[in-house]
């Protein structure tokens, strides 16, 4: 029994000291976790709020989302009326429209329905030119203007053109998260239209520089 007891006397101490170290290593364990978890919620926080200042929600004043009806008496107090031959449900357009200090050819609202509701979910900025040299430089033009406000990247169209493409869409939640998870990236580019033969000889237009905004999926569908 003596025996039995010094055991226990010895083997308790030892269980006592690897309880506490197991405390200490949780402790230790819990305060990184804790800290990488600020760190990461920093980070995100940084992110979203980077990303924040490049998200487009609207233009021309009219907010994506919103409905042809809502829109169109707001555009027509502003432009005046449309191109009721070229204007449908799904798209309102307006010729020789000063916007921002530039004077556009036309400007395209475009509109998606789910059959019952409408949603404003693209807009096309368009710059008429004659020649090659004159799309070029308007396009840079462009390009100087939208990349004060936007982080823009820069490709190669297959046609050789560059191809401008930035900020952030009107879809996203704002969770740093979700924009790892979806493409809300690229809500507007800018790109150069070259017009096949025949409707140069129909319009007499050979290019056309396009701020282009979305389109944005508003409808979801599913099978």
């Amino acid at each position: 029994m003596k025996k039995i007891l010094i055991a226990l006397m010895l083997i308790m101490p030892f269980f006592a000291s690897a309880q506490e170290d197991s405390i200490l290593v949780f402790k230790d364990s819990l305060s990184t976790y804790r800290d990488s978890l600020l760190v990461r919620n920093l980070v995100d926080s940084l992110m979203e709020a980077g990303l924040k200042k490049e998200q487009i929600t609207s233009i021309s004043g009219i907010s994506f989302g919103i409905s042809q009806e809502k829109a169109l008496p707001i555009l027509r107090n502003k432009y005046g009326r449309e191109e009721e031959n070229l204007s449908d449900n799904k798209c309102i357009i307006f010729k020789n429209i000063k916007y921002a200090g530039v004077d556009f050819d036309s400007i395209h609202f475009l509109f998606q329905s789910d059959g019952i509701n409408s949603y404003f979910n693209s807009c096309i900025f368009v710059l008429n030119a004659k020649n090659k040299k004159e799309v070029v430089d308007k396009q840079q033009e462009m390009k100087d203007i939208l990349s004060k406000k936007y982080n823009l990247s820069s490709f190669k169209d297959d046609n050789g053109f560059d191809l401008y493409v930035g900020g952030i869409s009107p879809l996203w939640d704002g969770h740093w998260k979700s924009f790892l998870e979806e493409n809300y990236a690229a809500a507007v580019h800018i790109d150069i239209i070259n017009y096949s033969a025949d409707l140069v000889r129909i319009t007499n237009v050979k290019y056309s520089v396009r701020i282009v905004y979305g389109p944005f999926n508003y409808v979801k569908e599913e099978f």
